[in-house]
């Protein structure tokens, strides 16, 4: 039984749980993640990080870890061959895709978790929750039998068919998505692994995504097994008489060592919050598997809502602050449906109008340069942007934090990612021309830093960055004096409350 007043319960031990379980440990939480399987995943399942997930995992220092994993891969297939998003040209220093297996990505997850000393508890099935005066109230189920659990705040990461969110009476309008798709984890010796491939005919769509060691992710399409129930196992000669019957060709196909059959639904909960009791990832939201969106989501949503309880336990968040997770992730859940739907309908329609939109469409819009540039921003992710609190606001505002290298005031070259690795707000200003504002007496959640070169393009000259890499607010003000007002009123609004101790530090330089 837990019962420490800042203890915080993550429900579900898959990709979203565990990063929003490391953002929680990072914030010096007592954290507990309560998975009802017995052991970590085996299986490969979500295969694809985007751009905007490989961003934010470097913001934690994790990068590297996940590089060496997986393999880099500069298109994504929309389904026809030839129809790719080119990822190369993308504002970002990871412009591809990232091909690694789910269970790759959570047990690198896990690792870093238990480094930050979450405490991870297998076999445990949440079977109900409430809130009360006092926190949050689990019942859980184990091998040892019924217990209790008790928590300040617990994030329901669940899943599609999440226990909490169904305890909650959260509606989760939607529905299936028509026909059921083949995944298979094989070996093909009639295509390179060097990049994704996409095939669409009459027969279905397929596409592949390679992996590091040589085998590749196939997803299948097959009109012909459609309606096939989810619980039929998929073989070897399945996947080969679907390569045939979609492609005309089997690709030497070999060596299947995972499959699955699934039916995918698209679906949206009214409401991320519910008092002390949040939901995220496929909880929250489910779509089709078009654009590999829903795990890269999760992530978002782990990254958004993690910083936010760390300030809500450590007593110095904004009354607003929590609500905001709702109010900035529930819109992009609805781009984010709106997208793969698009997408679904437009690759699975089989009538003649259908097969002509489908034609004009990644004949010869999907080419276009400026239609690129836009489906790869809004695919990886890095075009999200959450509205603006503070007004007037700034056009950076509430947009991502491109990465690249600063050059610091004492000389020391870092890259941008380095200065959030320990979860706090960051404060960048200019010492270009030599003027530098008063740094000193910030809470001690906001590092302050003075640099005098960026690569790329140059920022304003003061710009406070939130923990997950969000601009806050900005300034073009040059003199820091005149500008200092509303820096302290921006520093009010994002990072304390009126009745908050609020400890102080002097200012930084160094990552």
């Amino acid at each position: 039984m837990s019962s420490r007043p800042d203890t915080v319960v993550v429900v579900g031990a898959g990709p979203t749980g565990l990063a929003l379980a490391c953002e929680l440990g990072l914030a010096g939480l007592h954290t507990r993640v309560l998975e009802r399987r017995e052991a970590p995943r085996r299986d490969s399942r979500a295969i694809c990080l985007h751009a905007r997930s490989v961003e934010m995992l470097d913001l934690r220092g994790l990068g590297e870890r996940f590089l060496e994993a997986g393999l880099p891969v500069p298109s994504f297939p929309l389904g026809p061959k030839g129809a790719v998003i080119d990822f190369r040209r993308l504002d970002s220093d990871f412009p591809f895709i990232l091909d690694i297996p789910q269970s790759q990505i959570e047990s690198i997850l896990l690792t870093r978790a238990q480094e930050l000393g979450v405490e991870i508890q297998w076999s445990a099935e949440v079977v109900d929750v409430a809130e009360d005066d006092a926190g949050v109230r689990l019942r859980v189920e184990g091998p040892a039998g019924a217990g209790e659990e008790r928590a300040a705040y617990v994030v329901a990461c669940d899943g599609l068919r999440s226990l909490v969110r169904e305890r909650l009476n959260v509606p989760f309008p939607g529905a299936p998505n028509p026909g059921s798709v083949t995944l298979a984890d094989v070996y093909l010796d009639g295509l390179p692994m060097t990049d994704a491939h996409g095939e669409l005919s009459e027969g279905g769509m397929l596409l592949v995504f390679p992996f590091r060691d040589g085998s590749c992710r196939v997803v299948l399409y097959d009109y012909a097994r459609a309606s096939v129930p989810v619980t039929e196992p998929v073989g070897l000669d399945e996947v080969r008489e679907g390569l045939v019957r979609v492609t005309g060709s089997d690709f030497g196909v070999r060596d299947l060592y995972w499959s699955s059959r699934y039916r995918s639904e698209s679906r949206q909960a009214t409401r991320y919050r519910v008092g002390r009791i949040f939901l995220a990832g496929d909880a929250a939201h489910t779509h089709s598997p078009a654009g590999a969106q829903g795990l890269n989501a999760g992530f978002q949503d782990a990254m958004n809502l993690g910083w936010k309880l760390g300030a809500a336990v450590a007593g110095w968040a904004p009354d607003w602050l929590l609500d905001s997770y709702h109010t900035e992730r529930h819109p992009v859940g609805e781009q984010v449906l709106r997208l793969t739907g698009m997408q679904f309908r437009l690759n699975t329609a089989r009538n003649r109008r259908g097969r002509l939109r489908r034609r004009a469409a990644y004949r010869l819009v999907t080419p276009l340069p400026p239609v690129q540039a836009w489906m790869a921003r809004r695919y990886s992710g890095v075009s999200v942007a959450y509205p603006p609190t503070i007004s007037p606001s700034h056009r950076l505002t509430g947009t991502r934090l491109p990465g690249g290298r600063l050059t610091l005031a004492d000389g020391t070259a870092v890259r941008v990612s380095e200065l959030f690795h320990d979860a706090r707000f960051v404060l960048l200003e200019s010492a270009r021309d030599g003027k530098r504002a008063d740094l000193a007496d910030l809470p001690d959640h906001v590092r302050a830093v003075s640099y005098v070169r960026r690569d790329g393009r140059a920022w304003p000259p003061s710009l406070l960055v939130r923990p997950d890499g969000y601009a806050a607010w900005a300034s073009d003000e040059p003199d820091p004096g005149r500008r200092a007002p509303a820096l302290r009123e921006a520093l009010r609004t994002w990072c304390s409350r009126a009745d908050a101790a609020r400890s102080t530090r002097s200012a930084d330089t160094s990552p």
